[in-house]
């Protein structure tokens, strides 16, 4: 079949394929190509505000931030208005909605997994003053998954950022990408003050809250205690001591060199007890989890349960090692007494 006796399908076909091809220069608008050329490569200035304090945050409260930016943005000429969200869950589940009328449509009580990060874009174009084109404006809201100290050290070193560092500890952060200034600033304010005003998260157990804002004090205090209590209860037991080393009484030389090394065994031994029975504690203390705050679905509910139930046998524990150290050291002192009633001589 030759060119001419092809169908006129075909040939529209041919038609449309050259259209696509470079044309000349006179019919090219240069300045219309750079203006759609930066409108879509130009890196926007950024603003940033991360959220140190962990709060607690409902459904409700996400319908509330989201309401608050539509009656904001009323107030200027919107032309797009684009809302994705991201739900990173436990157990490795992560779900996206690239809308916000699929976000509306989830039942949350059905979701059985725990809530670890929220995100949440806003991609928006206003029509402004001295710009052609609507403007592009994406305000991003991340809530959750502060990386945990022990991935710390990788991600120091997996990291060019030294602001990534300093986002990555943070319990969520908003940041705002905005050509117009004023208008970044009205954004980034909805989001700070909707985070102002959550409730924050309640340590109902008081002694928890005592643990660990002192845990660096309670930790000397084992150090110190444990030699101090071994040199008291030598100090009781000294006779027995003099007795079963043959030590004198006498004030000599000799004396002298083996109660010094008596003296430095049992400091010795106090330590080691002391660093053992201390670094148990900061285990122990370092193991209380605090709620994350997020209450969305029904695993955040019942992970909030049985956070405060792990946390109580955290208290038990800790309370029970002090109570068998106490017990432990009394009965020794009863012993030296029982001891001295009926065996001692007169």
């Amino acid at each position: 079949m030759t060119f001419e006796n092809m169908p006129k399908e075909e040939n529209c076909l041919i038609e449309k394929t050259n259209k696509n091809l470079p044309q000349k220069k006179e019919d090219f608008d240069i300045d219309m190509f750079k203006s759609i050329y930066y409108w879509a490569n130009a890196k926007p200035d950024t603003q940033s505000k991360l959220f140190r304090e962990r709060k607690n945050i409902s459904l409700s409260d996400i319908y509330d931030l989201n309401t608050r930016i539509g009656n904001k943005l009323k107030t200027h000429k919107i032309e797009t208005f684009i809302v994705t969200l991201n739900f990173v869950l436990s157990e490795g589940n992560i779900r996206e909605y690239a809308s916000w009328a699929e976000f509306d449509r989830e039942n949350w009580n059905h979701v059985n997994q725990r809530v670890e990060t929220i995100s949440i874009t806003w991609d928006l174009t206003f029509s402004l003053e001295n710009y052609t084109l609507p403007q592009r404006h994406t305000l991003k809201v991340r809530i959750g998954s502060a990386i945990p100290p022990r991935d710390m050290l990788h991600f120091m070193f997996n990291s060019d950022e030294a602001s990534d560092l300093i986002i990555s500890q943070a319990e969520g952060m908003v940041k705002v990408d905005f050509i117009n200034q004023v208008l970044g600033n009205e954004l980034i304010n909805i989001v700070l003050g909707w985070h102002e005003g959550l409730t924050k998260i309640i340590r109902k157990n008081n002694f928890q809250t005592f643990l660990e804002k002192n845990q660096g004090y309670i930790n000397k205090s084992i150090l110190y205690s444990f030699p101090l209590l071994l040199l008291f209860l030598g100090f009781i037991y000294q006779n027995l001591i003099i007795k079963e080393l043959d030590l004198s009484k006498d004030l000599n030389l000799i004396t002298l060199e083996r109660t010094l090394l008596v003296g430095a065994t049992i400091i010795s031994i106090g330590l080691v007890l002391s660093r053992f029975f201390a670094n148990q504690i900061t285990r122990k203390i370092n193991k209380f989890k605090i709620p994350s705050g997020i209450l969305i679905t029904k695993g955040d509910k019942s992970y909030d349960e049985e956070l405060k139930l792990e946390n109580k046998n955290i208290i038990k524990d800790i309370l029970g090692k002090i109570l068998i150290s106490l017990t432990v050291a009394t009965i020794i002192i009863i012993i030296k007494y029982i001891y001295a009633y009926f065996f001692s001589t007169k």
